[in-house]
C-alpha cells in the first residue's frame, strides 16, 4: 500500500524551527521509501523522517535528505507494528527567496 505526503517548505525557514507534517501509515512492514525534491531546489530545502520521535531516515542523526529534482529512493525493511501509525517529516529551507516542495511517499506490505 502506498502512502504520500507533499511537504511544503516556505522560504528561510530555519532547521531550529522546521516545517512538520504528518503522515499517516499502515501497521505494516515499509519496503520502500521515495522522496522526490521537486525542481529548483539546488540543495537548499532539506528533510528527514521520524517515527515515535526518533529520526529512522536518513538513519544518522545529523543527515539529511537533500538534492534538485533527482529521485532519492532505496529499498528497507522497517517494521511499524506500534501504534500510531504516522511518520513525521520535518523540513526546512536555506533559499531567501522560494518555498520548496518535497513529494514523499512510503510503500508497506500490509
Amino acid at each position: 500500500m502506498l502512502f504520500t505526503a507533499d511537504l511544503v517548505i516556505p522560504k528561510l525557514t530555519a532547521e531550529t524551527s522546521p516545517v512538520i507534517e504528518t503522515l499517516k501509515i499502515a501497521h505494516g512492514i515499509i519496503t520502500k521509501v521515495m522522496v522526490r525534491p521537486r525542481p529548483g531546489h539546488a540543495a537548499l530545502a532539506h528533510c528527514v523522517m521520524l517515527h515515535h520521535e526518533h529520526q529512522v531516515w536518513p538513519s544518522t542523526e545529523g543527515m539529511d535528505l537533500h538534492g534538485n529534482e533527482h529521485p532519492i529512493d532505496w529499498e528497507d525493511y522497517y517494521e511499524s507494528y506500534q501504534p500510531p501509525y504516522e511518520l513525521k517529516l520535518k523540513g526546512w529551507n536555506e533559499d531567501d527567496t522560494y518555498p520548496h516542495t518535497f513529494v514523499i511517499s512510503i510503500d508497506i506490505y500490509l
